[in-house]
């Protein structure tokens, strides 16, 4: 590990003068050192990888960033800083591995970005294997019919009440969406009944009393 550093230190002096063409050679060597030992890396380590990908990704194509995030995206501990700045990327391609996959992605970036983003980001956010409840309201809100269909299908996803009569309400013109919301056993019998109902009818479904 010693020798790791030493290595990065050295490698993170040089990058000034690296000519731009053999920069993605670099970031591509540097991301295959993080990767292979990742779970070794102790949290300072992880600060220079974090500072060296912020660095190189300057100017890089998109291709090579959706690269870098497909393989930052499964590891556990992939630099926080770097994983933000790829999730926020407006490409999509870039974005989406990590907005689904990376378990480094923290809950007040992927609200952010459920607040400002594309459907497309919101649908790589609903298809996460678990959403705080707080993230799951802004996706029914926001989402379009298949992103709130993906959150009503995940089975990590915390619905709140409240959302789960937001469910109901689009369950009225959806019965797709309502066929999943009845699956649910973490929503009340009465707004999964209400859901069926709604499909069938297009009736309200008024909150339940206090």
């Amino acid at each position: 590990m010693a020798e790791t550093t030493s290595r990065l230190s050295e490698i993170e002096g040089l990058l000034q003068r690296l000519p731009a063409a053999k920069r993605a050679i670099l970031l591509k060597s540097i991301t295959e050192l993080f990767v292979e030992d990742a779970i070794r890396y102790k949290p300072a380590q992880i600060k220079m990888f974090d500072s060296l990908f912020n660095e190189l990704i300057v100017g890089m194509d998109t291709e090579i960033l959706a690269g870098l995030s497909r393989r930052l995206a499964p590891v556990a501990n992939s630099p926080r800083n770097i994983i933000s700045r790829l999730a926020f990327s407006d490409d999509i391609t870039i974005a989406e591995p990590v907005l689904v996959r990376s378990p480094c992605v923290e809950d007040a970036v992927l609200i952010d970005i459920a607040r400002t983003k594309s459907q497309t980001h919101l649908l790589a956010i609903a298809c996460r294997s678990e959403l705080a409840s707080e993230i799951v309201d802004l996706l029914i809100t926001r989402g379009d019919e298949i992103t709130v269909r993906y959150v009503a299908n995940n089975k990590g996803a915390r619905i709140s009440e409240a959302s789960a009569i937001a469910l109901a309400e689009h369950a009225k013109s959806d019965n797709a969406l309502a066929e999943l919301i009845t699956k649910r056993r973490d929503i009340t019998q009465r707004v999964r009944g209400a859901a069926a109902s709604n499909a069938k009818k297009g009736s309200p479904l008024a909150p339940a009393a206090a």
